[in-house]
C-alpha cells in the first residue's frame, strides 16, 4: 500500500507543476494567431448575415406566385411597371 500511495503522491507532485506551468503560459487570444486566409469567410459570414437580414425587407415579386421577394430581375421595367 505505500508503494501506491507514494505513486499516487508523486503524480499529484507533477499534476501540480503542470498546472503551475500551464498558468505561467499565458497564451495569447485566438486572433492573434488567425491567419489572414480566415479573413474572407469573416468577410463572407458577414455579408451572408446582411443578406439574410434583408430578406424580410424585400418587396413582394408582382409576377411570381406565393409572395416570393423580388429578385430584381427587370420584368416590371421591361413590361412598363
Amino acid at each position: 500500500m505505500t508503494e501506491l500511495s507514494a505513486i499516487k503522491t508523486a503524480l499529484d507532485d507533477i499534476a501540480a507543476r503542470l498546472d503551475r506551468l500551464e498558468a505561467s503560459q499565458a497564451m495569447p487570444s485566438k486572433q492573434q494567431f488567425q491567419h489572414p486566409s480566415l479573413e474572407k469567410f469573416a468577410i463572407a459570414e458577414a455579408i451572408a448575415d446582411e443578406v439574410f437580414a434583408a430578406q424580410g425587407k424585400e418587396k413582394a415579386c408582382t409576377f411570381e406566385p406565393n409572395d416570393k421577394p423580388c429578385d430584381h430581375c427587370s420584368m416590371c421595367s421591361s413590361r412598363g411597371f
